[in-house]
């Protein structure tokens, strides 16, 4: 009979622990859907900063804005938008989407369309991280034929145009 009560013990602790296991599987995706809701709710609408090309010393600015963030998914968010480039008087406005993968904030940046300078590069990506405030975003880009490459370092503000105020 002692055998039969340590089957039965061990059988309710395997079912306790397969039932936290089921648990613990239930609590991880809320927390996951809840960091991406935060994730969306708060990540600044715009962005300002520089970009450089490797090896060369030309800054341009760039201003970033986000109309749209939404969750893809638990772990991935989007963000689209409309940027510019701007070197002394010449401005490029672009249109973005960068994409954002929870839990480690790395961002993939896309940009198109560009309007205003005939030698814009949009075949390639911005890849990097965003900081855990939020608040910087720091990548490199890489040209897709070429292998080009570029630093990107844009901080939050609380708002920015698509086109810098001296063109418009």
């Amino acid at each position: 009979m002692r055998c039969a009560g340590i089957a039965r013990l061990s059988g309710r602790v395997s079912l306790l622990g397969v039932m936290i296991a089921a648990a613990s599987f239930v609590l991880v995706s809320v927390v996951h859907a809840a960091d991406i809701q935060e994730l969306t709710d708060k990540l600044p609408r715009a962005y300002i900063g520089e970009f450089l090309w490797d090896g060369d010393k030309t800054v341009q600015s760039v201003v970033f804005t986000f109309d749209k963030v939404r969750a893809l998914n638990e772990q991935n968010a989007e963000a689209s938008g409309c940027g510019s480039y701007q070197v002394g008087r010449q401005v490029t406005t672009i249109k973005i989407r960068m994409f954002v993968k929870l839990p480690d904030l790395q961002v993939e940046i896309f940009e198109q369309s560009p309007e205003g300078s005939g030698a814009f590069e949009t075949g390639g990506s911005h890849r990097g991280t965003l900081s855990s405030d939020l608040q910087r975003i720091d990548a490199q880009w890489t040209t897709t034929a070429s292998g080009q490459r570029g630093q990107l370092h844009l901080r939050a503000t609380t708002s920015a145009a698509c086109e810098p105020a001296a063109s418009i």
